[in-house]
């Protein structure tokens, strides 16, 4: 029951998100089974990222905290950045590839606004499934933790099931899920200006380095929290630190879609038919497909 729980609390948000996404793609939208086909792909590169993240965790964070228990405190902050960057370059590069291999050749990838929908799509099945573990997680250790506490089983079932699904679960629903897609969204637009615009071969590793730097920094406030044992509620200062770094992503991520919708080839087509001008005469500005 717990699993089922989790998995739509994992999935349905997602799944809303991509409709959500996918409207946005107002002028030509993309066929749903290539879209279907990069969310299964986003979700099965989730594994092969937490992988090599655990190789990481194994091999390379008792370095940094062996360095940070000699007292070498700044060291030891300073080489905690480049494992957090290497845990998300790892996975963003893999969302990048997934979408690379599906997307350069098909005849679909004609506009710039395509690149950061494929990203985005992929990106929300990754984050469905990295979700469902992190719920998971979640409620097996605050079960284990209250049960060895010494709660009563139901006791400690009901606080598993408040932290797994009514802290953890609208969080990564909201934060986690919308951070990867604004990661994933600039690496798309930069991939869409090189298949279809015509970019510099550089831009494409521009986009996946800019994407991972972001996303590096989102998460370097929870893990530095964590290791100097601080707090990390809403009010705590590791907290705002990840909000403004989401809050520039999802900026950032809104940004490129306007400009890569005002650039749309299909956009003075679609005004063409009929559609009244007022209706689209600011893409990024639309709530609701035309």
């Amino acid at each position: 029951m717990v699993q089922l729980l989790a998995l739509a609390a994992s999935f349905v948000p997602a799944i809303l998100w991509l409709w959500f996404f996918y409207s946005r793609d107002r002028y030509e939208r993309e066929p749903k089974r290539l879209v279907g086909k990069l969310f299964l792909w986003g979700l099965l590169a989730a594994p092969w990222a937490a992988g090599f993240n655990m190789f990481l965790d194994l091999n390379l964070e008792p370095i940094v905290d062996g360095v940070g228990q000699s007292g070498a405190v700044r060291l030891a902050a300073g080489l905690l950045f480049p494992l957090v960057f290497l845990a998300a370059f790892n996975e963003e590069i893999l969302k990048y590839l997934v979408v690379a291999n599906s997307t350069r050749s098909d005849p679909n990838f004609n506009e710039l606004a395509d690149g950061m929908i494929y990203m985005t799509t992929a990106a929300l099945g990754f984050a469905a499934a990295e979700n469902f573990v992190y719920i998971m997680m979640t409620y097996v250790g605050t079960l284990q933790q209250a049960v060895e506490d010494g709660l009563a089983l139901t006791e400690a079932q009901a606080g598993a099931l408040v932290g797994a699904f009514g802290i953890v679960a609208p969080m990564r629903a909201l934060l986690t899920t919308i951070a990867h897609v604004s990661f994933s969204g600039i690496t798309g637009y930069f991939l869409a200006r090189r298949v279809v615009g015509g970019g510099a071969p550089q831009g494409v590793p521009l986009g996946v380095l800019a994407a991972s730097l972001l996303h590096a920094a989102y998460n370097l406030p929870t893990v530095l929290a964590g290791k100097l044992g601080a707090g990390q509620g809403i009010l705590s200062p590791s907290f705002g630190a990840v909000i403004l770094v989401w809050a520039a992503g999802v900026v950032i991520y809104l940004l490129l879609l306007r400009s890569a919708l005002a650039r749309s080839p299909f956009r003075a087509k679609r005004l063409g038919r009929g559609a009244p001008a007022a209706a689209d005469a600011t893409p990024a500005g639309e709530t609701s497909p035309s």
